[in-house]
Order: C-alpha cells, then structure tokens, then sequence
C-alpha cells in the first residue's frame, strides 16, 4: 500500500481541489504534483500570476487564495503512477473536511479518476462538485490552452484574484 499526502489547508478555505493519488515521481520527492510535465503549478502560477521558487511558496500561494489541496485516495496499491493502476483504494475522509471547514463553497476534482471516486463515495455531500480535464501530462485528449482555460474558468468561479 502506497499512501497519500497530508490535507494542505489554510484559514478559511473557499475551494477544495482533490487529485487522485500522487505519482511515483511525487511521493519520492513529497510534493504533490511534483512531475515537472505536470501542468498544476503551471496553471496555478499563470492564474495567480506568480512564479514559484520553492515547492513551500506554492503551497502558501494556494493557502493565500484559500485553495485547499488534497487527493480523494489516502492510499492504495498501484504499479507505476497511471490512475487506472490504482486498487484497493481506501479514500480521505472528504465528509470530515467540509465539516471542518465550512467556508468551502466548492471541490475540483483533477481528473476523472478523482471524480469517480468522489461521485461514488460523496455523492451524497451538499457542495457544488467540478470535474476538470486532468493536468497530468499523461493527459492528452486536450490542448494546453484548453485546458488552462477550463482550469481559469473554474478557479474564477470562486476566487477573486487579489
């Protein structure tokens, strides 16, 4: 069994962006999204205008913009880093988080894997719930502009650039 990262929260959370379970490249180096061809921090450096020197000053970014960060799987097994690897996943206790913390008005979920998973265990939950074109680069069924578009346009859809 392989397991996730810690929630990535600051005060007052608006959006809650689920992933499904970090990458082999991002367990070893214990960042999410730590693949270099990963577009989540190119989206979110563009959206925020910013340009990240360290992986703390990424997650501060997203913590100052009330961005939440997790992965709907806390752990599984898998082979390699593709989604449909993934088994015997046991999920985060998503239900938990949005009681803790009610000022989140909405959850991305990264992928369809991350959505699926989020639909059959939190269909229930009363929260508006996006699925976005994944950022990984294994992803190819978009072009970048696309998908950062799709990407903006959520973001904007509960934060106010600052």
């Amino acid at each position: 069994m392989i397991q996730g990262f810690p929630l990535v929260v600051g005060e007052q959370p608006k959006l809650l962006i689920l992933g499904s379970m970090p990458s082999v490249v991002s367990l070893k180096q214990q960042e999410y999204y730590g693949f270099k061809h990963n577009r989540f921090w190119k989206i979110m450096a563009r959206y925020f205008d910013v340009e990240f020197d360290s992986y703390e000053m990424k997650l501060q970014t997203l913590k100052k913009h009330h961005i939440a960060l997790w992965d709907v799987i806390g752990s599984c097994e898998r082979e390699g880093s593709l989604d449909s690897n993934i088994h015997n996943e046991e999920v985060n206790p998503i239900d938990q988080v949005l009681k803790t913390y009610p000022t989140l008005q909405m959850v991305i979920c990264n992928g369809k894997k991350s959505y699926d998973l989020f639909q059959k265990h939190f269909h229930n939950l009363d929260i508006v719930v996006t699925y976005l074109p994944s950022t990984s680069n294994a992803n190819q069924t978009i072009k970048e502009a696309d998908l950062f578009e799709k990407w903006f346009a959520a973001l904007h859809k509960v934060l106010k650039k600052d």
